[in-house]
């Protein structure tokens, strides 16, 4: 019956204690999750992505998590050490530098917001639609 389906998706969770999602209190409200796209009509097979499940009352993805993953390999994500910072179109950096630890608490801000946006729009979306690149620059080393 495995062949019958159009469309078949993996998820599976990390072993580690890393996993898991917690509060402010340490209590585990959640899960990090792998996604593997195994078969489809409607996509590149092999694709893959992660995000993170909550549990409880407020069940989503915290999705912008995973944007810093999205545009990590961006000339425009200057890396210093642990230390980031964002630059705009112009190269002019947006804000004070930040760790990767305080990612969502940078993404409050509208500006900061709108350009990892961007970013994204233009490095990942519209290459990928393009077609500019290789395979690699989208599905890793790997081809997973």
């Amino acid at each position: 019956m495995i062949y019958a389906y159009s469309l078949r998706i993996w998820l599976t969770g990390r072993k580690a204690k890393a996993s898991f999602v917690l509060d402010d209190k340490g209590f585990r409200i959640g899960s990090s999750v792998k996604v593997k796209l195994e078969k489809s009509r409607f996509g590149t097979q092999g694709r893959q992505c992660n995000f993170r499940i909550l549990w409880g009352d407020k069940i989503g993805v915290q999705d912008e998590e995973s944007w810093f993953d999205a545009i990590a390999g961006s000339p425009r994500l200057k890396r210093s050490g642990a230390w980031y910072e964002l630059l705009d179109a112009n190269g002019k950096t947006l804000g004070a530098k930040f760790q990767a630890a305080k990612w969502t608490d940078r993404l409050a801000n509208e500006e900061f917001r709108s350009n990892v946006l961007d970013i994204m729009e233009e490095e990942i979306i519209m290459k990928f639609h393009n077609r500019e690149g290789t395979p690699d620059d989208f599905y890793g080393e790997s081809g997973e």
